[in-house]
């Protein structure tokens, strides 16, 4: 393990560099090795300091030397070109060339790690990574600079993580592929954005090299969000204008001292937020991780010169932004290709990148692998008759770059008018499932699956806005008044309504202006001018008295009814009636609520919804025991509850004639005039019961009504003095009597309705009782 650690710290900068090793194989043999015992002194005493952590040591030992060629993507290889599957003579001899090259350098750099040449593409078949790239320049002008190229990249792709981070991928797909299936890892990025831009005219290379394990898994969480970044502000000097005649300055009358003391304090304050910032920064700095060094990554180099480039730059692919060449996310440069060559680099990076010259015709400092006017300099001379002939060298030399083989690359059209946008949600409070905005048209419509508060089914808006134009569906069968759809307007509102017991299928109203001097039922809300009303045919009453459409002309106050037409008759029955009465069937006054009102229903469900949308709440299923435990617990207790109150029913069921075979007197068997006797004593009880609770229920009635009245008074008295918030409590009360009436309403119709039935039911029951059958089964 620790040769290892020398090894990796020498090809990292702890040991000698490269260069100066191959500057003692070129003739300065003495001083290098000098420098080189001077160096490893030093080196010794670093790697005395360097703590390897056991995540690093298990990383090495687990990591396989040679990694197997998975395909990522379900590639049907039969509509590929034949140049994907095989090589050309050429394409071959680059191979064999290659290899030659990389044995030199294995040779002379042992300690180094291997290079990345050819590795296989998505057919399987070993091509080189020069021909790899394809130049291609795009139609589409946003792809004709650097940063659309890179932007293009970096959001049309989806980045894959190298199946090992420190060791080399076993394959490089074509940009073609890899721009079909939208996503690589970084040498496929690269290697796609590398033919883009020098198809469009950039001096561009992939590179092969090292970085942090932010810029390698795209971990952005340190960085400033794009959108919240300021552009820089050119200011332009603004050319003064002699005047000849020029108004004197008031003078100052401010006192220096307290200039000074301002000035003094605001020093002191920024003195403290900046330490304040620095101290921040030094603890929000990531810890040293153990692989930091030693991860792959791929990124983009291009130079400066063609395009009118100012400055050379790197490009990463991952997210297509520009870095400078001395940025510490990039920590080394192993080699570097394009289309025409491939380089090697032998300067040292134990400093990152900072430090390097990237001027490729320097053999000291670049390993070029094809070139026509200098032999390879990685063989000494001596040494040189080990590896090479000199027919081999002569071909190296003359040899020129055979062309890619990938298939030109090609983007289709997109799409750029947007229709529509759909959206799915799971798991919300709201129970919002589906989403979908009209670009066009700018409407948006939810849908909601069953169970939401307001029964709504459906909510097509431009914003939740009240008068901006809604249409609602609900789920009629969950609501009382079977209230179907509902489309507003800014003047008009319409409802739908189905199956309900008064045959009304329609509701009609119509706003006036907010000045208009009319009957509000409602602070704030639109007058009503008109409400039309209409009906289906009943077919149990005669057809001149049912009613088919009914209009209240609120300003007028004045009601039109117009009867179904008979049949042979030519025109329908007509009724006027003039201002409507205010008193209901039961004699009480009628008063319009917040809850009789249409327009505060509309303003409900929109202030509702705006509630929902500002605050997204998830639901969580009552399946998952890990977030739920209190619903188990409560289900748990529900289930214990149940069951003593199914037993309690069973002994209820046994017992529940104790009390009148005790007050006769009987224990044993029952004669039959004893059990006449039970029976009649055990039903006069119950009814006497059904009784007095509909009396109790009538009296609680008609209690929460005189309270209500009794409000509506106060109100009227006093509503001139009576603040917004004391509005807003009043209609709140109103709602809750509102709601407290009608309850008490259906509960006693109910009970009257189910009375009968009960009473009959015990009756049953009596004559099946084992102790009451036998006496009662013929009576």
């Amino acid at each position: 393990m620790n040769d290892q650690l020398e090894k990796e710290a020498e090809r990292k900068g702890l040991l000698p560099s490269l260069a100066a090793s191959f500057w003692f194989l070129r003739g300065g043999r003495m001083d290098a090795l000098k420098e080189k015992e001077e160096d490893e002194q030093r080196v010794e005493e670093k790697l005395k300091g360097l703590a390897v952590s056991d995540d690093l040591q298990d990383v090495e030992t687990k990591v396989p030397a040679e990694q197997d060629c998975v395909p990522k993507h379900s590639i049907d290889m039969f509509q590929l070109p034949p140049s994907y599957k095989t090589s050309s003579p050429k394409e071959k001899q680059l191979l064999h060339i290659a290899d030659d090259f990389l044995q030199q350098y294995i040779h002379l750099c042992p300690d180094r790690k291997p290079l990345f040449l050819h590795p296989v593409n998505e057919c399987g078949v070993e091509k080189f990574v020069s021909t790899t790239v394809r130049p291609t320049l795009l139609p589409y002008t946003e792809l004709y600079d650097w940063d659309g190229c890179a932007s293009f990249v970096s959001d049309y792709l989806v980045m894959e993580p190298l199946e090992c981070p420190i060791t080399l991928p076993s394959s490089l797909y074509s940009p073609t592929t890899t721009l079909k299936h939208q996503r690589g890892n970084c040498f496929d990025f690269s290697v796609l954005l590398c033919s883009m831009l020098i198809g469009a005219g950039y001096d561009a290379y992939c590179v092969q090299g090292y970085a942090t394990l932010e810029t390698c898994t795209l971990d952005e969480t340190q960085e400033l969000c794009p959108l919240l970044r300021k552009p820089l502000e050119t200011q332009v000097p603004k050319e003064e204008v002699k005047k000849k005649y020029r108004i004197k300055p008031i003078p100052d009358m401010q006192s220096k001292f307290k200039l000074q003391q301002e000035a003094k304090n605001a020093a002191a304050i920024e003195a403290a937020q900046k330490d304040k910032k620095r101290d921040e920064k030094e603890a929000g700095k990531p810890k040293l991780e153990p692989l930091h060094g030693l991860r792959v990554h791929a990124w983009v180099l291009v130079l400066s010169g063609k395009r009118e480039v100012p400055e050379t730059f790197f490009i990463n692919p991952f997210t297509g932004n520009r870095h400078n060449t001395t940025d510490k996310r990039f920590l080394g440069i192993e080699s570097i290709w394009n289309h025409r060559n491939y380089w090697v680099n032998m300067q040292d990076c134990r400093h990152g990148c900072k430090d390097l010259t990237f001027d490729l015709g320097d053999a000291i400092r670049w390993e070029v692998m094809l070139s026509e006017s200098n032999p390879l300099q990685l063989v000494p001379e001596e040494e040189e008759e080990l590896f090479d002939s000199d027919m081999e060298r002569e071909k190296r030399v003359s040899f020129d770059m055979p062309p890619s083989w990938v298939a030109p690359i090609r983007i289709p059209p997109r799409d750029t008018d947007v229709v529509e946008v759909r959206e799915w949600f799971e798991n919300r409070e709201d129970i919002l499932v589906r989403r979908e905005v009209n670009k066009q048209t700018q409407l948006t419509t939810d849908y909601f699956s069953e169970g939401h508060s307001l029964c709504l089914k459906a909510h097509t808006y431009t914003s939740l806005e009240p008068k901006t134009g809604h249409t609602m569906e609900f789920y009629s069968e969950a609501r009382v008044d079977g209230l179907h759809k509902r489309v507003e307007t800014t003047s008009e509102m319409t409802e739908y309504f189905v199956g309900r017991d008064d045959f009304l299928y329609l509701r009609h109203v119509k706003f006036g202006k907010q000045g208009e001097e009319t009957q509000r039922t409602v602070m704030n809300s639109q007058p009503i001018m008109q409400i039309k009303e209409c009906f289906h045919r009943n077919p149990e009453k005669p057809a001149d008295e049912d009613v088919a459409e009914c209009i209240f002309l609120i300003t007028e106050e004045d009601i039109h009814l117009r009867y179904h037409l008979k049949d042979k008759y030519l025109t329908a029955s007509k009724k006027l009636f003039h201002k409507l009465p205010e008193r209901n069937s039961k004699g009480h006054k009628v008063f319009m609520t917040p809850e009789t009102c249409i327009t505060y229903q509309v303003l409900t469900i929109l202030k509702i919804r705006g509630t929902e949308e500002a605050d997204i709440k998830l639901s969580v299923s009552i399946y998952n025991r890990e977030r739920n435990e209190e619903r188990r617990q409560q289900r748990e207790a529900m289930e214990s509850t149940m069951k003593d109150e199914l037993l309690g029913q069973k002994e209820q069921d046994l017992v529940y004639l104790a009390p009148f075979l005790i007050r006769s007197g009987c224990r044993d068997k029952l004669t039959k005039e004893q059990a006449l006797h039970v029976r009649d004593d055990c039903l006069t009880d119950f009814k006497h019961h059904l009784t007095y609770k509909v009396n109790l229920i009538q009296a609680r009635l008609e209690k929460a009504v005189e309270e209500l009245q009794k409000n509506h008074l106060w109100f009227q008295e006093n509503k001139n003095q009576l603040s917004t918030k004391e509005k807003d409590d009043y209609l709140s009360s109103c709602s809750e009597s509102m709601f407290h009436i009608n309850l008490l309403e259906q509960r006693l119709n109910r009970e009257k309705r189910t009375a009968p039935q009960k009473y009959l039911a015990l009756d049953d029951k009596l004559r099946m009782d084992p102790r009451l059958a036998e006496h009662l089964h013929y009576t």
